[in-house]
């Protein structure tokens, strides 16, 4: 079937106006997941309403939780049953969405003779969970039988609650196989506790779990890097009964690199002083390149010191804390530096594409030089190869099509190269297939776009 594409129309001039990022998914699915097991009403404000949010939504309520959402005020409201799953039988489906997917599995397993039954995109039939299932098996709490390929979606789940007290777990695939059991743990009836087997967890998504708990009442005791106490003890309803969700700081990548190639002065609204989110580090990756980002009154003041600095010499930047982001420096890398070793991504290649191939072909498609390894990338970035590109499509009256896989963060980061103003004519040079992806986390992310090029050229 043919995609939708989608041409980016350049910036012309440098940037001048404000923006509201929507909530992080990361943190609006934890949170849904603790309102559920928390005690009575709660109100999760500056929530996310997205594919991937709205997918946790209808699971929670296929389960028999009560939920209203307010896309108006960005609000969702949950009545929490202290750990209690009404319905012993449910179908649910989890689309591409590891949170999700990861994250009910393991609330499924606190209940007693349960029958439940999970279905996903077919993409979600590769993403990597058996290092949940192994853990939940150990722990006496599930058994599986799986449809398709063992260890994968989709999987019938017989539950039995939590019964054995520790398990080891093999997280290195995704630290939301921890974070699942960190956040649904402690509502089970019994202490238990998490030994990790592998050295590779990305503790910066594990750290915002354990932040969240924290507004719910419970801070995990961790005996060293790699065991975790859960003590038997119900969450508890958020101070005034409201949990305000961070706005997505992955999101912010975008717009950052979109303030770096274009300058001028851009305001984020509603940005916390200390996020908990550690894609806050891309700010230091854009840092050498002249961005400056000052955090003042709940907004972040993004402004490029003139002109925009091209690193010529070698660089390798570790992305391993902060992977999400990684696709955004890529997309922009043949306008901002010469050769980049990017590392620490080799868990990239499990999530909803594999990101490092996939940005190894898009970048070739532009006439860059690319090489990849398993758990990396290197861009030797030619713009005149990429101008070349451009014209070429322009002599026969197309744009540069860029494939996004399914990959919201392809559709956005690439977006953002397309901003530029490559053949100086202030027409667009590339197209986007299937923007409509951006609808997993950003669905109203080319509008936000177009709002900015209007206000700075206004």
């Amino acid at each position: 079937m043919e995609m939708e594409s989608l041409a980016i129309q350049p910036f012309k001039k440098p940037l001048k106006g404000t923006l509201s990022l929507p909530g992080s998914k990361s943190i609006t699915n934890r949170a849904l997941i603790l309102a559920a097991l928390s005690n009575g009403n709660v109100s999760l404000e500056g929530a996310l309403f997205s594919r991937d949010t709205l997918l946790m939504v209808r699971a929670l309520k296929s389960l028999g939780f009560k939920i209203q959402e307010n896309i108006a005020s960005a609000t969702i409201e949950i009545h929490g049953l202290a750990g209690k799953i009404p319905n012993k039988k449910a179908s649910i489906y989890v689309g591409n969405a590891g949170t999700a997917a990861r994250f009910i599995t393991a609330l499924l397993a606190l209940q007693e003779q349960g029958t439940y039954e999970l279905e996903g995109d077919p993409q979600m039939y590769d993403r990597p969970i058996k290092g949940l299932l192994d853990a939940l098996r150990e722990l006496g709490a599930a058994e599986f039988i799986f449809h398709q390929k063992k260890d994968h979606f989709p999987f019938t789940m017989y539950t039995k609650g939590i019964q054995g007290r520790s398990a080891q777990v093999d997280a290195s695939a995704s630290s939301q196989i921890l974070s699942a059991l960190l956040l649904t743990l402690p509502a089970s009836k019994a202490e238990s506790e998490i030994r990790l087997s592998c050295p590779n967890v990305r503790t910066a998504y594990v750290t915002v779990t354990e932040a969240i708990k924290k507004g719910f009442g419970i801070q995990t005791k961790q005996n060293d890097s790699e065991i975790y106490s859960l003590k038997s003890e119900p969450y508890r309803v958020p101070e005034e009964t409201i949990y305000t969700i961070e706005p997505d700081l992955s999101a912010a990548s975008y717009f950052l690199a979109l303030s770096l190639i274009h300058g001028g002065a851009l305001d984020i609204l509603n940005m916390p002083f200390k996020p908990i989110q550690g894609d806050a580090a891309f700010v230091k990756v854009l840092e050498p390149h002249g961005l400056q980002v000052e955090s003042i009154e709940k907004k972040w003041c993004v402004r490029r010191a003139e002109p925009m600095h091209v690193i010529s010499s070698d660089q390798v930047l570790d992305f391993k804390l902060f992977s999400d982001t990684f696709l955004t420096y890529a997309a922009i890398a043949p306008l901002i530096s010469e050769n980049t070793l990017i590392k620490g991504i080799g868990h990239t290649r499990l999530q909803e594409t594999d990101r490092i191939a996939a940005m190894a072909r898009e970048l070739k498609k532009l006439g860059q030089e690319v090489r990849e390894e398993a758990s990396s990338l290197q861009i030797f970035s030619n713009r005149a190869a990429l101008k070349k590109k451009a014209l070429e499509a322009r002599a026969s009256g197309r744009t540069i099509e860029v494939d996004t896989y399914e990959d919201h963060r392809f559709a956005m980061a690439f977006g953002i190269l397309g901003t530029y103003d490559l053949l100086e004519d202030g027409s667009a040079w590339l197209s986007i297939k299937d923007p409509s992806c951006c609808g997993k986390t950003f669905p109203d992310f080319f509008n936000t776009l177009n709002h900015l090029r209007d206000a700075s050229e206004s």
